[in-house]
């Protein structure tokens, strides 16, 4: 894409988009509280009525009719989700020229000064949109526009439900930021927040206005782009061919000291990367069937393995039930003085949960039932970080570096 320094970048965020998309097929429902998931038995997504009730994601169904008779209950309806997602994505292309797809429900653009000339000012521009959708589709948007994907992200989530922040200005910015919780922001791992926290920054204004140098030397690259990006420099540019969910694999890897041929700790730090790609998979919406993983000696000389799965699944559980005895073989022929500094996982065969085969027993419908745990472990893990919640085969992980 050639960039611009005068484009501009939106983002598109679906409001409650899975009940958002049932409600738009039964208009008896708007204004009631409504959670979908009763074909998987828990709450996967709940209207905005039914959050401020008390129901949570991954609340089971059977104590959602118990404690609240008044929430109505639907199951899952992909097909309906990825059409609504389509015609969203074809809405925006009807006003622009280049739209990415960041997820079903999440799409950003890029918006020339011609595209606002022509609409009157940003502000007609991302309402006509807005409205086009909710009047058409009968669900709702919030919208974020900035110089930079980071800033429209950080917009576009600041009035929700239903909303729309335009930031064309550097105050308007530094409001945005100074509204932002450092844990909220677009891009930071939860390991990383703690940390920033310690340095004393509690808000994007306060991470935007962090010695630059500081951030560069001691924090990864990708930190300092968003550091950058947030600070009104556009890093990030839009690619208007992605699809998260079209990946094929998914890797964790970390390198950790001292190096070692003791073998609880190399599952340790295995099992590490094992929950790390699962989480990732399910954030996607993605199973697998088949994994790899490795580990490496100090010279660098990998040995690897591999299994494939009975069905699909992003169980961290199942997988080391498999990856163990295969590691404990590997490790077994290790030579006497030979020591482990890195291990990795990789899934592979990655498939849309929707588009996953059933089989004529429900044995597949069981192994997506085991995975209401990590579901609800994962919602634990955003709110209080990622090690606030892990495997005991995970504790007591070595010290890390260069972790991918």
């Amino acid at each position: 894409m050639q960039k611009s320094a005068e484009n501009l970048f939106l983002h598109a965020d679906g409001d409650s988009f899975f009940v958002a998309c049932e409600v738009s097929q039964h208009p008896e429902y708007i204004g009631k509280p409504v959670v979908v998931g009763e074909d998987r038995g828990i709450a996967v997504a709940m209207s905005y009525e039914a959050k401020k009730l008390g129901v949570t994601r991954g609340m089971p169904v059977f104590k959602i009719k118990k404690q609240f008779p008044s929430v109505v209950i639907l199951p899952h309806h992909f097909d309906l989700y990825r059409k609504i997602s389509k015609n969203v994505h074809d809405i925006l292309l009807s006003y622009l020229e280049e739209v990415e797809v960041y997820s079903i429900d999440e799409c950003f653009a890029t918006v020339k000064q011609s595209d606002i000339r022509f609409a009157g000012s940003a502000d007609e521009l991302v309402k006509s949109i807005k409205d086009e959708i909710q009047n058409t589709l009968n669900v709702t948007y919030s919208f974020g526009l900035g110089r930079t994907k980071a800033l429209a992200k950080t917009a576009s989530k600041l009035n929700k439900p239903n909303g729309m922040v335009i930031l064309t200005n550097i105050k308007d910015e530094e409001q945005a930021l100074k509204k932002t919780s450092i844990d909220d922001i677009w891009g930071i791992g939860r390991r990383t927040v703690p940390r920033l926290r310690d340095m004393g920054m509690k808000t994007a204004y306060d991470f935007v206005h962090y010695n630059s140098d500081y951030i560069k030397k001691y924090f990864s690259s990708p930190l300092f782009h968003l550091q950058q990006e947030l600070s009104g420099s556009s890093i990030y540019e839009l690619d208007p061919n992605a699809d998260p969910r079209d990946q094929k694999s998914i890797q964790s890897t970390a390198t950790f000291k001292p190096s070692t041929n003791d073998l609880q700790i190399i599952f340790t730090e295995l099992s590490s990367n094992v929950e790390r790609a699962c989480e990732h998979a399910r954030s996607l919406g993605l199973m697998t069937n088949f994994i790899s993983f490795f580990i490496k000696n100090t010279d660098f000389i990998h040995h690897v393995g591999s299994s494939h799965l009975t069905l699909y699944t992003t169980d961290p559980g199942i997988i080391l039930n498999k990856l163990e005895p295969l590691l404990y073989e590997l490790v077994s022929k290790l030579k006497d003085n030979e020591k482990i500094r890195s291990t990795g996982i990789t899934l592979h065969n990655l498939r849309k949960y929707e588009n996953v085969p059933r089989d004529l027993f429900g044995v597949q419908d069981g192994y997506e039932a085991k995975n209401i745990i990590e579901e609800v472990s994962d919602r634990i893990r955003e709110k209080f970080g990622h090690d606030a919640l892990k495997r005991a085969s995970s504790l007591k992980v070595a010290k890390k570096e260069n972790r991918s």
